[in-house]
């Protein structure tokens, strides 16, 4: 897309700015800057920041601050590169006012890095701020040297502030770009989104055409126009012009077809292509991709609103209420979603009274349409699958014995086998009362089979995935920031990387966040993870046990000390891990009274270390560093995990036996904190363990 080639052209001076930075500024203090490198290096982040500061207070040189923000974002603490760079704009600003000759190339660059980064990977919110403050700092006319900045600013501004639906933005960035020489680009961009925005689609599509027939006055301006096309036809339910106008579009090099999947979603949901609009709003939900990065949509509520809707066009009322709820996460103002999630409520109350189907059951394990040949030392077996019904799935049985289920239809448990043939059967029941039956029979050999007669299952290689979260700079001034969590958070996600099977891609770091930055990971989360995936959990920060409610809760960084509405309860945390269909899930706390997280029993240093059998089960199990305890910020358990990782000689390491050999002794031994090791059984444990495979 148009992104491409000015992201492009921006990479190219980057490395000549750097060094231009550099020797502006008389003053150095290498010997404090090659300690912070190794500082950094070694993971001593705190030290480290430390000491690019002093180099900066010394000596003046932006240089080293800038080194300091760039390797922030590269981290993924964008809170803390955020205001690192804060101080550079400050800086820079004071140096250039009140000197007209002076090249405001290196400022231009700072601002250009914050909401660029921002765009992609922090919070689009504080980009597009940023960009405001940065068009409103400009002068009556671009440069042709700010020309790239100019343009690359404002099509992620102009795009997010119309995914946001931010019309004061719109109208500011228009403002001035229309009273700007060579502010054509902007210009345009602007007045289209603007009109988009305000439903003034006659006026966006006579400006559009303008350009298409006449040109813009900037670089690639047809083509531009072109991309923009199909957007406004879109907009106005123009569905065949906007396919056309799509199929136009995508024959250039600037846009490729994953960009229109919200739009091809729009079309199909007009059309009452109900799987279609959703398969597309998958799509366009997961983002899509620039050169080598994923790019997050913004304004993600519009998607879940709209695949709500086809949820609802498909009666399947359970995902469309999960939808609007998704929706409300991200916008909790948004009144389409709390429009339709008020009247999804009442026709659900409406549908179950009339509801007289039972669910349809579905079984996935084991493999029951082509028979099942079980080892001799089994003793039971994992049953896992689906019941779906509009009304929602109540409960589950599995030969009379409670199964763990979702409201959403799935469900799995353990059975239990005898010598030769079992009959399993499985009743599932609806909200509205209806049950339906489904029996099968599993044959246990009652003469042991030799290892070479065992016919395993075959599964699809499941993916592993890991979620670092770091608490560590809180904004409320009463709870005490930490120095540590992110630090141990980049060792662990370096470990994962370098010794275990975990692709970068797949380690997600969520440093400083507050909690809808965290609802919304996992939302994310249950888009692109499969049932056949693993998952770990890693949280290091603040936790907190209120003893009269018997509850505890994790203080992520917009926590305020006296309120406990702001707190994220540990039961939120679990329902959130239980919605995740990954098959092996491990949560690691290092945190106050992290072992509230166990609802059910917790497993000592006397347990077994061989589990039978776990990788075939669905397992949800922690590691805690305490118990209902506080913990020092310079973790010793942290220590020992890492160290556990670090020397492990083993193919597979399961998380109980590292536990038990590596963790609980060495910990108690050097603090008065118990670590813990147990089962999340209210997350839909039924058996096995995560398993750590070596490289």
């Amino acid at each position: 897309m148009r992104k491409i080639l000015l992201t492009l052209i921006l990479s190219i001076s980057v490395s000549i700015v750097y060094s231009q930075s550099i020797f502006s500024n008389p003053g150095f203090d290498t010997q404090t800057y090659n300690q912070a490198e190794k500082l950094w290096k070694n993971g001593d982040y705190v030290e480290a920041e430390k000491h690019y500061r002093k180099a900066y207070s010394n000596t003046g040189n932006v240089s080293y601050l800038w080194t300091l923000a760039k390797k922030k974002f590269e981290i993924g603490d964008v809170k803390g590169a955020n205001s690192v760079y804060d101080i550079l704009i400050k800086d820079q600003t004071e140096y250039v006012k009140g000197k007209p000759q002076f090249s405001r190339t290196t400022l231009n660059l700072y601002y250009y890095e914050k909401i660029d980064n921002n765009f992609k990977k922090g919070n689009p919110e504080v980009g597009l701020s940023t960009a405001l403050e940065f068009v409103e700092s400009m002068g009556e006319k671009v440069t042709e040297s700010e020309r790239t900045y100019f343009q690359s600013i404002y099509y992620n501004a102009c795009e997010t502030a119309f995914a946001l639906d931010d019309e004061k933005a719109l109208v500011k960035l228009h403002e001035k770009a229309s009273g700007v020489k060579n502010g054509e680009y902007g210009e345009f961009l602007s007045f289209v989104y603007l009109n988009l925005v305000r439903k003034d689609y006659t006026k966006a599509l006579e400006k559009i055409e303008n350009v298409l027939e006449k040109g813009g006055g900037f670089m690639f301006s047809k083509m531009v126009a072109k991309s923009l096309l199909p957007v406004v036809y879109t907009q106005m339910g123009e569905n065949e012009k906007a396919l056309e106008a799509i199929k136009q579009s995508t024959s250039s090099v600037l846009v490729g077809e994953d960009y229109y999947n919200y739009h091809y979603g729009l079309i199909a949901l007009n059309q009452k292509k109900y799987q279609e609009a959703i398969d597309r709003f998958n799509k366009a939900i997961k983002g899509y991709m620039v050169l080598y990065l994923r790019v997050e949509p913004v304004g993600k509520y519009k998607h879940y609103t709209k695949r709500a809707e086809a949820y609802e066009g498909l009666g399947d009322l359970i995902q469309a209420r999960k939808d609007y709820e998704a929706a409300l996460t991200y916008n909790p103002d948004y009144e389409p979603a709390l429009n339709g999630i008020a009247k999804l409520e009442g026709r659900m109350v409406q549908d179950r009274k009339a509801d007289k189907n039972p669910p349809v059951i579905t079984v996935t394990e084991p493999s029951v349409n082509r028979g099942l040949k079980v080892t001799a030392s089994g003793n039971d077996i994992m049953v896992k699958g689906t019941a779906i019904d509009p009304s929602g799935l109540k409960a589950v049985t599995i030969n009379g014995q409670a199964a763990y289920s979702q409201e959403a239809g799935n469900f799995w448990g353990n059975v239990a086998l005898k010598e030769g043939s079992s009959k399993i059967v499985i009743a599932a029941t609806d909200m509205a009362g209806n049950t339906a039956d489904y029996t099968f029979d599993i044959e246990k050999p009652i003469t042991p089979v030799a290892v070479n007669d065992i016919v395993p299952v075959k599964e699809k290689e499941g993916r592993n995935f890991a979620v670092l979260i770091a608490s560590q700079n809180y904004d409320d001034s009463s709870i005490p920031s930490l120095e540590n969590p992110i630090a141990d958070a980049v060792k662990l996600k370096l470990i994962l990387k370098n010794s275990y099977n975990f692709i970068d891609e797949n380690i997600i770091t969520l440093f400083n966040p507050g909690r809808s930055d965290f609802k919304k990971q996992f939302l994310l989360l249950s888009e692109i993870i499969q049932p056949e995936d693993n998952l770990i959990i890693f949280y290091a920060g603040h936790g907190i046990w209120v003893d009269k409610e018997k509850k505890g809760y994790w203080l992520l960084t917009d926590a305020t000390r006296n309120d406990v509405n702001t707190w994220l309860p540990n039961k939120e945390v679990l329902n959130m891990i239980a919605g995740l269909p990954s098959r092996h899930t491990l949560l690691i706390t290092d945190a106050c009274f992290s072992g509230s997280v166990f609802k059910t029993r917790s497993i000592g240093a006397d347990a077994p270390a061989a589990v039978r059998e776990m990788s075939q089960r669905i397992s949800r199990v922690a590691i805690t560093s305490g118990n209902d305890t506080e913990v020092p910020d310079q973790s010793v358990f942290m220590k020992y995990l890492v160290k556990a990782l670090s020397e492990n000689k083993d193919k597979y390491l399961t998380a109980q036996k590292m536990f038990i050999t590596q963790i609980i002794e060495a910990v108690m031994t050097e603090t008065k904190t118990e670590p813990r090791y147990g089962t999340l059984e209210a997350a839909g444990h039924v058996g096995g363990d995560f398993i750590f495979t070596k490289k």
